[in-house]
């Protein structure tokens, strides 16, 4: 760092500038960007990011505080010894903050799944109650030659899988899975009626009734139905409105 001799206090400078970057990247930034730190949608890459920005950002308030003490512009061997410096200073605590937030965002909303899994416990006879007054649809392929009727409670979730889709239902103790050529997208608008049926994700829309349990967190929901290995993902987009039909 440029420091003129006997000067010690222009250290305290250096010390001062980035406190105050510092404490502008975690208090006021947030505030002005709020969408990219919403933590729902925190990630470790977006963790990774956010550190890398505190050393480019305190590195470069740091070389115009030494342009302004030295009263000279620096070199691009002093400049690249500011930014090597900062980040050789904070490489650990920004591991360290990383890894933290993170542990601490996984454990957050780990305890929101579990929640929902006593939610879903706990409004099991209501949501019998809501199925019990279904009736049968009939869900018909793009072509409108074939059609499959369906009752409602035995319905689990509709998969979309290139031009056809797959209809899970129940079969007794069993899961069926029927075959039928048509677009999840238009099922959905034919199905719009019970809004039970949730389009959780691009390629899936599922029967909220029969949801058995919820994995993973609201940065990736993952619901389980008994009898099928497949774990069905719930995009984040999705996430509350999920919260909304389990509630």
């Amino acid at each position: 760092m440029y420091v003129r001799e006997g000067r010690t206090w222009i250290l305290w400078g250096y010390g001062f500038v980035t406190s105050f970057v510092l404490m502008f990247d975690m208090f006021i930034l947030p505030r002005i960007v709020p969408g990219i730190f919403n933590e729902k949608k925190w990630n470790v890459f977006k963790g990774i990011l956010f550190q890398f920005w505190h050393i480019i950002s305190i590195g470069t308030a740091n070389i115009l505080y030494a342009i302004f003490m030295g009263g000279k512009t620096l070199g691009l061997p002093e400049v690249a010894g500011f930014f090597l410096t900062t980040f050789s200073i904070g490489f650990f605590p920004i591991t360290l903050s990383v890894v933290s937030i993170q542990l601490y965002l996984l454990k957050k909303y780990a305890d929101s799944s579990g929640e929902i899994n006593e939610s879903i416990a706990a409004s099991e006879n209501r949501r019998k109650e809501v199925t019990e007054k279904l009736h049968n649809i009939f869900i018909t392929s793009e072509s409108g030659k074939e059609e499959i009727e369906i009752d409602l409670k035995d319905l689990l979730f509709i998969r979309s899988v290139d031009n056809y889709v797959e209809i899970y239902r129940k079969e007794r103790d069993l899961v069926e899975i029927v075959l039928l050529r048509g677009s999840l997208k238009r099922i959905e608008e034919d199905l719009k009626a019970y809004p039970y049926l949730f389009r959780c994700h691009r390629t899936y829309l599922v029967n909220v009734n029969n949801i058995s349990g919820v994995k993973g967190n609201s940065q990736g929901y993952k619901l389980i139905y008994e009898g099928v290995e497949s774990i069905i993902p719930v995009s984040r987009n999705s996430s509350k409105r999920l919260l909304d039909l389990l509630d």
